[in-house]
């Protein structure tokens, strides 16, 4: 009885390991990894004047549900934002910087599917 049941316990394990191996994911979960998108947008943001300005925004923007990615300019005027458009929208995002005082306003956006890329620089 005892080797019939570690038989039995070593096949279903087998089995276990050759799925897990081999990629047999339920389709519906591996079709959702495979279209998950983030989108990074630039806003222009007028009335920050300095270094802590930017900070602000880069605070209060980070702590949005679903935002990835956070970068301020006060001397470019823009805040570039990566984010998760199922989770928080560019109105979300633009309220929030105004809640701090500054305007702000969309200026473009960019999907890009897989994991979140950081904003490079120029």
């Amino acid at each position: 009885m005892k080797k019939l049941l570690a038989t039995g316990t070593l096949a279903a394990m087998t089995l276990l390991l050759a799925w897990v191996v081999a990629g047999w994911a339920p389709r519906a979960l591996a079709a959702e990894e495979k279209t998950a998108t983030t989108v990074t947008s630039v806003f222009k943001v007028e009335g920050m004047t300095c270094g802590g300005c930017e900070a602000g925004v880069r605070m209060k923007v980070k702590k949005l549900a679903g935002v990835e990615r956070v970068e301020a300019s006060y001397q470019a005027k823009r805040a570039r934002v990566s984010y998760d458009p199922k989770i928080v929208t560019p109105r979300r995002i633009i309220d929030a910087i105004k809640d701090l005082g500054y305007s702000a306003e969309l200026i473009t956006d960019k999907a890009t599917a897989g994991a979140a890329k950081p904003p490079g620089r120029s």
